[in-house]
């Protein structure tokens, strides 16, 4: 058998197992919510169990630009992004001191403290809807993805990373002209930037194509 077989037989292999252990996690996942007490512990215990043996084999074994593994990928990715976009929203109803102290505010500097103070509320609420905004955008992108039949969706990332570059170059070019501004408008243009370049440069981690799209 040559190396090229050796390696698509083994994968196929590998790909079953994937979706053996994503079938028992969801069955698991169904059976907590049922549960109480020390099983309840036991099943979310072997639940995220089988998310490790899936996210590892996943990383070992990508030999795939379309199969299961990138769909798990693209999956997990949609649902990090979707509790991001729930906490920006809330935050973006709140002020910014208040949710610091929540966490770290007294490992500010003084002076940083003062400086966080003067930033007018309607600027940070646009931050944090700008941010939310480019998440939801991002996702909808994703689950379309997620449901194309195409066996390359590699491909199909590339493509966003390159619309995702000239976004960020266009949102940055709005909120440079009027660098100083802190309107309701500059603060949206400069959270949705910075979701779509975040974004950007984890997607080229995630399927490793990094600096290919700068």
């Amino acid at each position: 058998m040559s190396n090229y077989r050796k390696k698509m037989f083994r994968g196929a292999k590998i790909e079953d197992c994937i979706i053996d252990f994503i079938d028992m996690e969801k069955e698991l996942n169904k059976s907590i919510k049922t549960t109480t007490g020390d099983e309840k512990l036991l099943l979310s215990g072997m639940s995220k169990a089988y998310r490790m043996i899936v996210n590892r084999l996943v990383r070992e074994f990508d030999y795939s630009k379309g199969g299961i593994t990138m769909n798990v990928k693209i999956t997990d990715l949609i649902e990090s992004l979707k509790k991001r976009a729930i906490d920006a929203k809330n935050q973006s109803s709140s002020n910014t001191v208040d949710v610091l102290k929540s966490g770290y505010y007294n490992e500010i500097p003084d002076e940083a403290k003062e400086e966080i103070k003067k930033v007018p509320q309607e600027f940070q609420k646009g931050l944090f809807e700008g941010m939310s905004i480019a998440y939801e955008k991002i996702i909808i992108d994703l689950e379309s993805l997620l449901k194309t039949e195409d066996s390359d969706k590699l491909i199909h990332v590339e493509r966003l990373l390159v619309n995702y570059q000239r976004l960020i170059e266009m949102l940055k070019g709005k909120f440079e002209l009027n660098v100083n501004e802190t309107t309701y408008r500059s603060g949206y243009l400069q959270g949705e930037s910075s979701i779509y370049q975040i974004v950007k440069e984890e997607m080229e981690m995630i399927f490793d194509l990094h600096d290919k799209y700068e």
